[in-house]
């Protein structure tokens, strides 16, 4: 079904935006850079 397509993918943006948003928080540690896909 194309709706739970849709959910789906919004969960996922939802998802990476908060590990953006906490990769952030810790921008001290050396990963944090290297993990993110710009």
């Amino acid at each position: 079904m194309l709706v739970q397509v849709m959910a789906h993918r919004a969960l996922a943006d939802a998802m990476e935006l908060m590990a953006n948003a906490m990769a952030q928080e810790t921008v001290s540690s050396p990963r944090g850079k290297k993990r993110r896909r710009g």
